[in-house]
């Protein structure tokens, strides 16, 4: 009888001990924030930055984005370098609902300010870009009017 009662019971607690994975929807739930790396140049001057990218908004089919950071520039030819700060607006698009998406087309503008000199340069380009769903990191590669670049989040 005991054991029974045992078998029994232990039958109707199964429900509530059993083990579950645990399902999340990785893409609905990135981060507003991101850094990364930028790499750009072209055929004169190189420039890397850190930069931190804020998301400013979103609709079903785009979002909005705030790029700042600071970085260093050279040049082989020109025995010169600097450091500049790009502040610039960045616009994703797509098919698909903006977070349920892992490819996106990308409009970046806006300048960079170069220290030491106090000037302002206009900055824009247009690119692919990759966020990998599990992890909300990406990879572009993008061409503007005076460069081409790639950038790795972090």
């Amino acid at each position: 009888m005991q054991k029974s009662l045992l078998i029994i019971s232990f039958l109707i607690l199964i429900p509530y001990v059993s083990v579950h994975g645990q399902e999340t929807d990785s893409l609905s739930s990135h981060s507003k924030t991101q850094s990364f790396i930028d790499i750009r140049g072209n055929n004169i001057f190189l420039q890397t930055a850190f930069n931190f990218e804020y998301q400013l908004t979103e609709t079903p089919n785009t979002a909005v984005l705030f790029n700042s950071g600071f970085g260093i520039f050279g040049s082989p030819f020109f025995e010169s370098y600097g450091l500049y700060s790009p502040l610039t607006i960045t616009i994703l698009t797509g098919e698909s609902p903006y977070h349920k998406r892992i490819k996106h087309f990308e409009l970046n503008a806006g300048y960079l300010y170069i220290y030491g000199i106090n000037l302002y340069t206009p900055r824009a380009s247009i690119g692919y870009r990759y966020q990998n769903p599990q992890t909300g990191k990406f990879f572009r590669v993008y061409a503007g009017y005076l460069s081409v670049g790639i950038s790795f989040g972090l």
